[in-house]
């Protein structure tokens, strides 16, 4: 059986920002598997996404692109 210690995540880092109705938190954990980014949106309900810290560049360069596109 698992260890529970190896389910549990460490807090790394947390920020959050209101957009209209919407809040949206954006923590760094990690865990046994490693570090993760954690985006929650709470909004009536909650949601989020977890992105490993290997693709957050590309993630980055995702958004920015989705950003320029519509801004045009």
């Amino acid at each position: 059986m698992a260890n529970e210690k190896d389910n549990q995540s460490k807090d790394l880092y947390s920020s959050q920002v209101d957009i209209q109705t919407k809040r949206f938190f954006f923590d760094i954990k990690e865990n046994h598997k490693g570090k993760y980014l954690r985006i929650t949106e709470q909004s009536g309900g909650r949601s989020s996404i977890v992105v490993p810290i290997e693709g957050l560049e590309e993630f980055d360069n995702q958004i920015k692109l989705v950003i320029n596109t519509s801004l045009d």
